[in-house]
């Protein structure tokens, strides 16, 4: 059952396929990301800590490089 209108809940930007693709890409680095994360937690060894803290320091700084990627891709296109 669908609300009245459900199929206009998606933007004209979220159907573009480029945003699609990066959504999905996104959505896979977030959950790859998590699950090393637990990996690591749950068998870190003390002497691995700072090797995991600047694993995730990469981590966001890769992400935060593909965020700002994507909102000059977004910015572009509203600008076209």
């Amino acid at each position: 059952m669908h609300d009245v209108g459900s199929e206009d809940v998606m933007t004209t930007s979220q159907r573009d396929p480029l945003f699609v693709a990066y959504m999905r890409h996104r959505q896979q680095e977030q959950r790859r990301h998590q699950s090393v994360v637990a990996q690591r937690h749950a068998t870190a060894d003390i002497s691995e800590a700072s090797d995991v803290h600047a694993q995730e320091v990469a981590w966001a700084e890769r992400h935060a490089h593909e965020r700002r990627l994507h909102d000059s891709a977004i910015a572009q296109l509203r600008h076209d």
